[in-house]
């Protein structure tokens, strides 16, 4: 709860600030908005701890292979990074680049889980 309430804060007064100065200093604004989601990042970082444990966990009792488990959070990570860069992209007024960032993040997912169709598809294999 309190990492809700600091990120909410960290929000709301970078979000007033950014309004303020975007007038007057576009680059200031944008700049103090990639500071925020920086902020906001790491403040997230110290919730994701018991989510990371419990899949590992979870991922033992199952005997799934890490190889297996990877792609998975591999791609997590990057749809997470993609989103809040294509969010910056698209208040920095660029929407072009914030559409390539979102169309990059789809295609690098797709590449970083092909192991995992692999093994899903030799898996089918020795059923077969």
């Amino acid at each position: 709860m309190e990492s809700a309430q600091k990120l909410t804060a960290l929000a709301l007064t970078a979000a007033l600030l950014a309004l303020v100065l975007k007038k007057q200093n576009p680059e200031l604004a944008l700049a103090l908005t990639l500071c925020a989601c920086a902020l906001g990042a790491g403040l997230l970082l110290s919730g994701l701890q018991p989510v990371v444990e419990l899949a590992r966990s979870l991922g033992k009792r199952a005997e799934l292979d890490g190889d297996l488990t990877a792609p998975l959070w591999k791609c997590l990570g990057m749809t997470l990074l993609t989103e809040i860069t294509a969010s910056v992209c698209a208040d920095a007024g660029q929407s072009a680049l914030a559409k390539l960032v979102e169309l990059g993040g789809g295609i690098l997912c797709v590449a970083v889980s092909l192991p995992l169709l692999q093994a899903l598809l030799a898996l089918i294999e020795e059923l077969l």
